[in-house]
């Protein structure tokens, strides 16, 4: 009998087409299998269970001694009880759990209006910029350790790789000037890699990376002509 179990942590929203890893490992307990797919991260496992070496038999069934009887059984009046069945509490399945497990990179500007053209923003996220997480699959311990790169797309068809997370005024670390006014959409890419280990073991590489996205839209205004005499 096989046992297969499967947890996908569904964080994908900028896909990476074509972008599929797979790596298995130890078997000794459960094979499992890292994959990187699209730049979701799918761990697969599956346990085989050992089939015995011997078939043990049958004990022989013990000779009844009782003589028969000739009376004929008394039949019960009484229903038959009927246990009620305690319902199950409703829990979140593994896949729920796991659909949450990377941090969410939330997008921060400054100014937040009044946005205005040839003046620099200044951008900055919370994301944190390592991630370590520890899962169990059939009986195994799977540690990530994980880090992050960050591609800022700023909507007029520039974009801006970093490993920064910014500040706002008066750091100027994460900044964009748009040189047209309008309605602009700022997605900001996050980009985890890093390695793995079952059980304590050797650390391995996840063949792939996993990604995050977030946006926003902001108003990029035009600079008013003020006369003064």
């Amino acid at each position: 009998m096989r046992v297969f179990s499967t947890l996908i942590i569904s964080v994908l929203i900028f896909t990476l087409p074509g972008n599929a890893f797979s790596l298995a490992a130890d078997c000794s307990k459960a094979c499992i299998d890292l994959t990187v797919e699209d730049g979701e991260l799918v761990i697969t496992g599956k346990r085989t269970t050992p089939k015995p070496k011997y078939t043990p038999r049958p004990a022989p069934k013990p000779r009844s001694t009782a003589r028969p009887t000739t009376k004929a059984p008394i039949k019960s009046k009484r229903k038959p009880r009927i246990a009620s069945v305690p319902k199950k509490a409703a829990g979140r399945s593994l896949n729920d759990q796991i659909r949450q497990i990377l941090p969410t990179a939330s997008i921060y500007l400054q100014p937040q209006s009044g946005a205005l053209i040839h003046e620099p923003m200044i951008f900055w996220t919370d994301s944190p910029q390592s991630f370590k997480k520890s899962l169990y699959l059939l009986d195994v311990k799977i540690d990530l350790d994980l880090k992050v790169n960050f591609s800022w797309i700023w909507g007029d068809g520039s974009n801006f790789a970093t490993s920064l997370i910014g500040a706002p005024f008066p750091s100027f670390e994460i900044t964009h000037i748009y040189s047209q006014s309008g309605l602009n959409k700022v997605s900001l890419s996050s980009n985890w890699s890093g390695r793995y280990r079952l059980d304590g073991g050797v650390w391995q590489q996840i063949p792939g990376v996993i990604t995050t996205t977030r946006s926003t839209q902001i108003q990029i205004s035009q600079a008013r002509t003020v006369f003064t005499g």
